[in-house]
């Protein structure tokens, strides 16, 4: 999450109104679910890469190895689709099978073409918004938030959470860190021990943050809901407007053809 964060903050577009980057995260992925074709969503994969890239001037290996860990969950979350698992052989003749001690593994190219279909389509949704992940920091989606008058409890406790999760991970590398320096994880046993003594005070030291936070937001007269922080100016970028109306068309005009 460091990395994300690094990289929403230090992008070519990263002044770009959020509305315009948002708008183009959400019609990419609203088409791949809707329009439902492997080349159209590989399409969208090829694009938000593109743009990522070209536009954003993000490294080629940072979206590729972000979208290489989605693919490895999705084929996981899709073996269940593209394979059947049964004591008995199937009678299906367009079935391909493999037997396994007792059990028969069987698939046919319906139930692939389906498995990849929803790889892509997910893989497709994921691109789009990683695009929005790495060029857009929070901030900047909260600031759009407002704007689009969204609940500002809902608001102020999506960003309470997200500074918190860095909190806790700066927390629980110092820990870990001092932990390893004495040994804590030379064995099993110690390791065990040492990891429950890591769970216990870092829930300690998360309930003294959160603590020591309210402290703050009182003394600053919080009575809750809408917590301020500087606005930031935006401008909105031709080049990315017309490079995204050319990606859409393209998308629409692939469905068109298939």
């Amino acid at each position: 999450m460091h990395i994300i964060d690094c990289y929403a903050y230090s992008n070519k577009i990263r002044a770009v109104d959020p509305a315009q980057k948002a708008g183009l995260a959400v019609t990419v992925l609203l088409l791949c679910l809707l329009l439902n074709r492997p080349l159209v969503s590989l399409l969208a994969v090829v694009w938000m890469w593109g743009l990522a890239v070209w536009q954003a001037g993000l490294p080629p290996l940072v979206f590729g190895r972000v979208l290489l860990a989605e693919l490895f969950f999705l084929l996981l979350a899709t073996v269940a689709v593209a394979l059947s698992v049964s004591t008995i052989a199937p009678t299906n003749p367009e079935a391909w099978l493999l037997q396994i001690g007792p059990l028969w593994l069987s698939s046919t190219p319906a139930a692939l073409y389906n498995a990849v279909n929803l790889v892509l389509r997910a893989l497709g949704a994921a691109s789009a918004m990683n695009f929005l992940a790495l060029t857009t920091p929070l901030v900047d989606l909260v600031e759009l938030m407002r704007r689009l008058r969204l609940s500002p409890i809902l608001i102020d406790l999506m960003t309470v959470m997200y500074r918190f999760i860095f909190v806790l991970l700066d927390s629980l590398n110092r820990m870990v860190a001092a932990q390893e320096s004495r040994l804590g994880y030379s064995s099993y046993r110690r390791g065990m021990a040492s990891a429950g003594l890591l769970g216990s005070q870092l829930f300690i030291d998360t309930y003294r943050r959160s603590q020591r936070l309210q402290t703050a937001l009182d003394a600053r007269g919080y009575t809750g809901g809408d917590l301020r922080v500087l606005p930031t100016t935006y401008y909105t970028s031709r080049p990315l407007l017309a490079v995204s109306a050319v990606a859409i068309l393209s998308l629409l005009a692939l469905r068109l053809v298939l």
